[in-house]
C-alpha cells in the first residue's frame, strides 16, 4: 500500500513530537517502552517514522500524555 505524500509528513512530524517528548522527560528508548508496555523496536519503529501506534500501542501512549 503506498502512503500519501500528507500521510507520510503527518507520520514524520508525530515522530519528531514523540522522540522530543521522549528526550524532554529524560526518559531511555528502554525507559519509555518499559514504562508504556511495548518493545523497544516498536518504540524505535515509532520514532523513526517507519510505524505509527495502533491498538494497544496507542492507549498506553494516550495514557502517558494525557493531561490526568
Amino acid at each position: 500500500m503506498r502512503v500519501s505524500r500528507s500521510s507520510d509528513v503527518t507520520r514524520k512530524k508525530f515522530a519528531k513530537l514523540l522522540k522530543d517528548y521522549r528526550v524532554r522527560r529524560k526518559f531511555t528508548q528502554e525507559d519509555a517502552a518499559k514504562h508504556l508496555g511495548i518493545s523497544v523496536r516498536t518504540l524505535q519503529n515509532w520514532e523513526i517514522a517507519r510505524n505509527v501506534p495502533r491498538g494497544f500501542g496507542l492507549n498506553a501512549l494516550l495514557k502517558v500524555i494525557s493531561p490526568r
